[in-house]
């Protein structure tokens, strides 16, 4: 598969590296210190638990012409920058284009700039640093997939051959990979969790294991996630993996369980990390999330508690 990675980042260095190492030609639209160093050194990733590093060269480009036609095009940034290239993607002749990012308010504006024919979703469990151009990284393996594997599909919800083609082309790069009918849902789903971790992280500084010795602003946390569902679930949105219908279950376990999540390295590499350098990223998807909660007409007591932490800066 000729795959052009758009955004060399941490999720898009660790696609390209595993895309590329299995056979695939893959070329990373990057730009600045990281074009540099993907020039000079290919794309590094090591194994957070292992320190296991693979190397992978790959071709590079600082623009996407019109006439450069890939495969896939797999959107690899935060929300807050897709303004910027979707002139660019809708000049492109490439005709399966792939948006891993998040967002909570919907397709439109990628719809009318690319066409609903062109456009794909999809979301990584995957994640990490990078460190003097090596990208320390996870996979979603494991336990980790009992909150999130990594996930595509259509805006019409069909199983279409070409994300069957993808999906595979994930799982033979080594990333656990699955299909999803119903990805906006889905991504509502990921924002409740996501922002509600990261307010709770963001009032200790993201350290988390401060917030874990905290149990009643992990009963927040919690409390705010249940909230969130109860939002999504008023609008008609059935939350997304199924399997986080164990959000269910009674607050006390959930938090205890948390609390016992929140105080390992595990945590600090799946969770904190992102939030460290993600804040204005999450500012957006609250914003967003927002809008859903006044729609709702719900009161949500305890997301109003935790997002005054990513307001205030603390």
């Amino acid at each position: 598969m000729k795959i052009l990675i758009y955004g060399a980042g941490v999720i898009g260095s660790i696609f390209a590296a595993k895309l590329s190492i299995v056979g695939n030609n893959v070329t990373v639209l990057a730009r600045g210190q990281r074009l540099t160093e993907i020039n000079n050194m290919g794309v590094i990733i090591r194994k957070a638990n292992t320190k296991k590093e693979e190397k992978a060269t790959v071709q590079t480009i600082e623009t996407l012409l019109p006439d450069m036609k890939f495969d896939y095009v797999i959107i690899t940034m935060q929300k807050m920058q897709v303004s910027s290239i979707l002139e660019c993607l809708s000049k492109n002749i490439s005709q399966n284009i792939v948006f891993v990012i998040n967002n909570a308010s919907g397709y439109d504006d990628w719809v009318k700039a690319i066409g609903k024919e062109r456009l794909m979703v999809g979301f990584p469990s995957a994640g990490g640093q990078r460190i003097n151009g090596v990208v320390e990284y996870f996979i979603g393996k494991g336990l980790i997939r009992g909150f999130q594997t990594t996930t595509f599909g259509e805006l019409n919800g069909e199983n279409t051959q070409r994300v069957q083609n993808l999906i595979k082309m994930f799982c033979d790069a080594g990333i656990p990979t699955v299909f999803c009918s119903d990805m906006d849902a889905w991504q509502k789903t990921h924002v409740v969790m996501v922002t509600n971790i990261a307010n709770a992280l963001y009032g200790y500084n993201c350290q988390n294991k401060l917030l874990a010795r905290s149990y009643s602003d992990i009963k927040k946390m919690i409390l705010g996630i249940k909230e969130g569902f109860a939002v999504l679930k008023k609008l008609n949105i059935k939350p997304k993996p199924k399997k986080l219908l164990f959000f269910n279950l009674p607050t006390w376990l959930l938090t205890i369980c948390s609390k016992l999540l929140l105080g390992t390295k595990l945590a600090e590499t799946t969770m904190v990390k992102h939030c460290i350098v993600a804040k204005s990223e999450m500012i957006l998807l609250q914003s967003e999330f927002d809008v859903l909660i006044k729609k709702s007409g719900l009161a949500t007591p305890n997301i109003d508690s935790l997002k005054v932490n990513l307001n205030a800066g603390k």
